[in-house]
């Protein structure tokens, strides 16, 4: 009795600090340095977990989950280290090198909410993908109610069938409210994962349509031309390997390998204008032709472009340019420009190639198929926004790739230290796993 109850306060505790990391999206706490709630809870998290490990630890879940965050974590290494090069090379003031390191690790550190993900998955298993996802959906519906409150059920339900029926082409007062685009996209990967990966149960059905309203409240229609497309490709990839699991492993390479060379393409193409001809030509790009003709001064499509560091770009559209945003919207232009020619080529292989080989490794195709739809949606949705900057779909995105194969690989750990597979590693059946 007295463990029944340490575990269900164990899962309450870890759900409630999942939803005030979800919650509080635009609060900070100032200790000189500027935290976010949501980075603090991400630490709190992984700190609980921590103190878990040292009263009882699961070695294997343990290792497991702190060598899968680092590797996802990867691509912080890679602009950290870039920046430190250009940075020495280009002998900047040590406050450039402030800046661009604050930037990295104390509002969006990659690192943080990975450890943050694999603390729930330690504590719970796969089961902490849902409680994940439980934790999300309680923080949007509560930003929702409260819309709700101030403006009435009926009006936010009218505005609601206007936004769908219209798609997006009429959004009212009091739906815009609840275009919160971060959790938008967090709950845009569960849906591809959700989706790709059905159940015949009630409570998958309940937690769809929930993820559902709260992701069409928000209604960003890159995220859901990213769903489809992502989700095409999965449906592909799994209909091959349901026949031939080697075609489809080395299919899921290919086109992670073509995702690189568009990835660099795409730099090609803003740098000849194409935006700009796509503006003469009646199509509308949201002010992104003179956004992009600003910065256009700051690089140059060349191998000789060593770049400026992380930061750079960011710091120049809020301190110098006049351009009306505070981003470039296009997380690939800025990483370009930050990065320089390698570093770009060597930050796109980490965010695509490593983790589809990493967390599709030992043969687990269907675990390929997952990361490399995920990859796919972060770079769609970050094709025309700064995505990458929001730190809760990073953990998100780190959760679903970890997770899904996390048990096994936690067996294979386990089994390859001792010998055998403990109890608490083979994970119980459960409705959603």
């Amino acid at each position: 009795m007295e463990n029944t109850l340490f575990e269900k306060v164990k899962s309450v505790y870890f759900i409630v600090v999942a939803v005030m990391m979800y919650y509080f999206l635009n609060e900070y706490i100032d200790v000189g340095l500027h935290i976010t709630y949501r980075h603090a809870f991400a630490l709190v998290l992984a700190f609980s977990a921590i103190v878990l490990f040292l009263y009882k630890p699961n070695i294997a879940r343990g290792i497991t989950s702190f060598k899968e965050a680092c590797v996802y974590s990867v691509p912080l290494l890679i602009t950290t280290v870039v920046s430190l090069f250009i940075w020495f090379v280009q002998t900047v003031d040590t406050d450039v090198i402030s800046r661009g390191l604050s930037s990295s690790f104390i509002y969006v550190n990659m690192l943080s909410f990975a450890l943050a993900a694999g603390a729930l998955l330690y504590i719970f298993g796969r089961k902490g993908i849902w409680y994940n996802l439980i934790a999300i959906l309680i923080a949007n519906i509560l930003m929702i109610i409260t819309i709700i409150a101030q403006n009435g059920l009926g009006n936010y339900i009218s505005e609601f069938i206007t936004l769908i029926t219209t798609f997006a082409g009429v959004t009212g007062d009091i739906i815009i409210q609840a275009e919160i685009h971060e959790l938008a996209f967090c709950i845009g990967a569960y849906l591809i994962y959700m989706l790709y990966k059905p159940k015949k149960n009630i409570i998958y059905f309940i937690l769809l349509f929930l993820s559902l309203f709260c992701f069409l409240s928000a209604f960003k229609r890159i995220a859901i031309i990213a769903i489809a497309v992502s989700l095409a490709f999965g449906y592909l990839l799994k209909f091959i390997a349901h026949y031939n699991e080697k075609t489809a492993g080395r299919l899921v390479i290919i086109l992670t390998v073509l995702l690189i060379a568009l990835l660099i393409g795409y730099i090609v193409i803003i740098k000849m204008d194409v935006f700009e001809l796509l503006e003469k030509a009646g199509v509308e790009t949201s002010g992104r032709v003179e956004i992009y003709n600003a910065v256009d001064k700051f690089y140059e499509f060349s191998p000789d472009f060593l770049g400026n560091g992380i930061g750079f770009l960011t710091y120049q559209l809020n301190s110098f340019m006049n351009v009306g945003v505070a981003s470039v919207h296009n997380d690939f232009l800025q990483h370009f420009i930050d990065l320089g020619f390698w570093g770009y080529i060597i930050w796109l292989i980490s965010i695509t190639l490593l983790r589809v080989g990493y967390f599709g490794r030992k043969g687990n195709v269907e675990n390929a198929i997952i990361t490399f739809m995920l990859t796919l949606y972060l770079i769609i949705v970050s094709s025309t926004d700064n995505t990458m900057n929001y730190p809760l779909l990073t953990g998100v995105l780190a959760m679903l790739m970890m997770g899904n194969g996390y048990m096994k690989n936690v067996g294979d750990t386990e089994r390859k230290m001792f010998g055998y597979v403990s109890k608490e590693n083979i994970e119980a059946s459960d409705f959603l796993l």
